[in-house]
């Protein structure tokens, strides 16, 4: 069996610390922006909001797929203890594809026309809130383990 290394699950917790606080701290900033497209749309307002603030939407969603992208790579990158191995690697994996998820959701703005692709968008969203649920049980999981 693999010798237990503190130091090695000291490192792994605080990269995924970093994680979470940059995922949270993504969520918090793009949130506005969701909410003003998401009321928007339930109100097929969409061409309504003007042609500077959809891009800004637009340009803020492609900001957090980034800062998501680079978070999935972290976790990646990181070296989790043996014992949870298989939690990260799972961790990981569900980490990339909330990213593509959230990716999709950008993906379903095109600002020249000012049109939201309503398929892509709400499979986006689904995505999302699936592969989150996934990510936060995860994280549970390597959090009341015994590294």
């Amino acid at each position: 069996m693999a010798k237990f290394n503190p130091k090695q699950a000291q490192v792994y917790v605080q990269t995924l610390q970093q994680v979470l606080t940059a995922t949270q701290e993504t969520a918090d900033r793009v949130a506005p922006f969701f909410t003003k497209l998401d009321d928007a749309k339930q109100e097929n307002k969409v061409t309504d909001i003007p042609a500077a603030e959809f891009a800004e939407i637009k340009a803020e969603f492609e900001d957090a797929v980034t800062s998501y992208q680079e978070n999935a790579a972290r976790l990646n990158a990181a070296q989790a203890p043996i014992r949870i191995l298989g939690v990260h690697k799972s961790l990981a994996k569900n980490y990339e594809l909330y990213a593509q998820a959230t990716a999709l959701m950008s993906d379903s703005l095109n600002v020249a026309d000012q049109t939201i692709d309503d398929d892509k968008y709400e499979q986006s969203e689904a995505d999302q809130a699936q592969y989150l649920n996934k990510v936060q049980t995860n994280v549970s999981k390597i959090m009341t383990s015994q590294m």
